[in-house]
């Protein structure tokens, strides 16, 4: 018998159970699944493809099955990987949030017998037979990415679940379409934003880019006072997640500054930034010398909407990020070469995209390929 403890819950005329469940024991009663109605209609390549994304779920230990009926979208093995690696990685790491399951039972079950005691009792324990086996109708990448820890980190956690009995098919499309379709992902900006209110013992490579990022939003020396959305909304040429991302994918790449103190970093992308700035001064948001926030706002204004400059918009200040790797390697640390370096570009590049250059990532990769052969990197 599988005994588990529950809480009854009533909302209007429905009744549901919260439940926990130790990881390891759990996962031998699940069944993993994914929403394939249309293989019929699939061509030969595609029934492959198929059949070799399951067999690579399979080989992780994950017992996956198309399902022509099933809710789920499939597996993606990165982010599984992604939420195993975030639970081994720290101590303090942990999932509170709940899963959703159905229990699937029989009608001729004897558990059965005892639901309407189950039903009249607020607090009590289920007796499952063994037999037992559970739906997954929400938390589907959390309970793959559990199973692909070691057995003694899944006997250490205890997962809360809500528990509903012998859910229909529409009922589950329903739940799964009404929480994960009416629900808005989280600005990444604003995750970002948080960094800044976690305790030291946590703090990451996130912390410490958000810092740089604040930085350069505040200082009125720094090259992009006020440009950076820091929330993700409002005035600015780029958002904070966005310059976070692309500054730890370069600065990554940029021989071993990844590693130095956040003040080095800083002062490294504050010298690149001033070198465009001062090579490209009618397509900088902020102007070489201003006085007052009206000469920041009239020059913003006549670069980003009356001349439509793509340098310190996304595609553009990717591309310089992207390029920033080499010119660092360039420097041999030395933050006077920035100028001297990047001063070559001037006059050899239109910030204005007209067309010709594509839209999108084609301009940002069309922009930097033309960045590298005028510098020779």
């Amino acid at each position: 018998m599988v005994k588990v403890p529950y809480i009854k819950i009533r909302q209007r005329d429905e009744i549901f159970f919260v439940t926990k469940f130790r990881a390891d024991i759990l996962l031998d009663y699940i069944d993993f699944h994914f929403r394939e109605p249309y293989a019929h209609l699939s061509d030969s390549e595609d029934q492959l493809k198929t059949k070799e994304y399951i067999e690579r779920i399979r080989q992780q230990g994950i017992n996956l099955q198309a399902n022509d009926e099933g809710i789920q979208r499939r597996l993606q093995y990165e982010r599984i990987r992604g939420i195993a690696e975030y639970l081994k990685s720290d101590e303090s790491n942990y999932l509170p949030n709940s899963i959703l399951l159905s229990a699937n039972l029989h009608e001729e079950n004897s558990f059965f017998d005892d639901y309407l005691t189950y039903e009249d009792q607020e607090i009590g324990y289920f007796d499952f037979p063994e037999n037992i086996r559970f739906t997954i109708i929400d938390g589907q990448h959390r309970l793959a990415g559990i199973s692909l820890l070691d057995k003694e980190l899944q006997k250490e956690m205890e997962l809360t679940v809500i528990l509903l009995f012998n859910v229909s098919i529409p009922t589950a499309a329903k739940l799964f379409s009404d929480i994960n379709g009416k629900q808005k992902a989280v600005n990444k900006s604003l995750i970002y934003d948080l960094q800044n209110l976690v305790g030291k013992e946590y703090r990451s490579l996130s912390s410490k880019f958000h810092s740089i990022c604040v930085s350069f939003y505040t200082s009125k020396t720094s090259p992009l006072y006020k440009q950076i959305k820091m929330l993700g909304i409002g005035g600015g040429a780029i958002s904070q997640a966005f310059f976070i991302d692309y500054a730890i994918e370069s600065i990554k790449k940029a021989d071993g500054l990844i590693e130095q103190d956040t003040q080095e970093i800083y002062n490294h992308l504050f010298y690149y930034f001033k070198s465009f700035q001062k090579a490209f001064p009618n397509d900088w948001p902020v102007p070489l010398d201003f006085r007052s926030n009206d000469d920041l706002e009239r020059h913003s204004q006549m670069v980003l909407k009356e001349r439509k400059s793509q340098l310190v918009k996304t595609n553009g200040f990717g591309s310089i990020l992207r390029l920033f790797p080499d010119v660092y390697k360039s420097t041999n640390g030395d933050y006077k070469k920035y100028q001297q370096i990047i001063s070559q570009l001037q006059g050899q590049l239109n910030w204005v995209n007209d067309g010709s250059m594509g839209t999108g990532k084609a301009y940002q990769n069309k922009i930097l390929q033309q960045m590298k052969r005028v510098l020779n990197l």
